[in-house]
């Protein structure tokens, strides 16, 4: 038989600081689990192993994010909404004060790591024509490749190799309009 101002000193210790809107979140949980798991319907019925039990289930949910009504929510600063989200978040500055670059440079990478063609015809065979730019297993592998591997129906085709090509060679049809820069 647990003792009840014990549980509530308990309790009270690691609930310390939350809101009370939050505390009776967790605490309902806590019950929840309780029922769950057939426990007494009292608390001061509970033995030593549910008590420890209930009580590593409030310390797991201690961690969780605070509860906010929509109005105290909307008046936080930035970091502190996502850290209500997400848990503990530390916010990052980048030296040099002028974040302008930095970001375009994400931009401009984000924008080169998606173009992709996908209406590339090949030049011998009038076959869909693979844009591995994105994808490529390493420097030496083609940019683009010929969909088809029979070299009866592509005349590009080594008989042991697919047509390829690579971004720097001259041999890029002129149709495909990536020398211009466009794509």
């Amino acid at each position: 038989m647990a003792d009840m101002e014990f549980i509530q000193t308990t309790v009270n210790a690691m609930l310390e600081g939350k809101n009370s809107e939050t505390r009776m979140k967790i605490l309902g949980l806590a019950n929840q689990y309780c029922q769950v798991l057939k426990f007494p319907m009292k608390l001061t019925d509970y033995n030593d192993k549910q008590l420890d039990k209930y009580f590593g289930f409030i310390e797991k949910l201690s961690d969780m994010p605070e509860v906010f009504t929509q109005e105290s929510f909307e008046k936080l600063p930035l970091i502190e909404k996502v850290s209500s989200i997400m848990g503990e978040v530390t916010e990052i500055e980048i030296e040099g004060g002028d974040n302008s670059s930095t970001i375009q440079g994400v931009v401009s990478k984000m924008a080169e790591a998606k173009k992709y063609r996908d209406d590339l015809k090949c030049p011998y065979c009038g076959q869909m024509v693979f844009d591995n730019r994105n994808n490529k297993k390493s420097d030496k592998s083609p940019d683009f490749v010929c969909s088809t591997n029979d070299p009866a129906i592509c005349g590009g085709h080594s008989g042991k190799w697919r047509k390829s090509w690579w971004m720097d060679n001259n041999d890029i049809p002129e149709d495909w309009n990536l020398n211009e820069g466009t794509v």
